[in-house]
């Protein structure tokens, strides 16, 4: 899975316009140090964003083995599209943030501040020029990133849910 930030290929992409970033492993070099908090909330907003941009399916899980984890895993990645170039980090890059003090290339975490919410039309139209390094054309990015207020709703409808269900549940506790 490892990948030398910045790298034109990655375990989801590759070509010319893709910056890998944040494909970690043990016993490869990360480069450590402080990151700005401001960054850390943008990235986690968009690696936990339940409409991101994601033009695959991703089969299996990969674990974090950087340190004792207690099996922290992810399985998808977060796309951040830039004027220039693909930004690609597998979903753990905020684990790696906040828990092994990885410290991101200097150009992907002004890319992640300066980049519109997943899905919205700013989004999209960043990511067109690089459609064709996932194999689809202008309408093809567009779909994907179509139904995400559609998954916007129904994601918040389902915490909705569950925290409906967790204070109801929390009434029936007896000492």
């Amino acid at each position: 899975m490892y990948a030398p930030d910045l790298a034109t290929t990655c375990q989801f992409a590759s070509g010319p316009a893709v910056r890998a970033i944040g494909w970690l492993e043990n016993g490869k070099p990360i480069p450590t140090g402080e990151t700005d908090p401001q960054f850390l909330v943008a990235l986690r907003a968009h690696a936990t964003d339940p409409c991101r941009w994601l033009p695959f399916a991703f089969a299996g899980m990969h674990f974090c083995d950087l340190g004792d984890c207690e099996r922290i895993s992810g399985s998808q990645c977060v796309i951040v599209p830039a004027p220039s170039c693909l930004y690609i980090a597998p979903d753990l890059i905020v684990h790696y943030v906040e828990q092994h003090s990885y410290a991101p290339p200097a150009e992907f975490i002004a890319a992640v501040l300066a980049c519109p919410e997943q899905c919205s039309d700013d989004y999209v139209a960043l990511l067109l020029p690089f459609a064709s390094t996932f194999r689809l054309d202008a309408d093809g990015v567009r779909s994907i990133a179509a139904d995400a207020p559609a998954r916007r709703k129904v994601h918040a409808e389902a915490v909705a849910e569950r925290l409906a269900r967790d204070l109801a549940n929390r009434g029936n506790f007896k000492w």
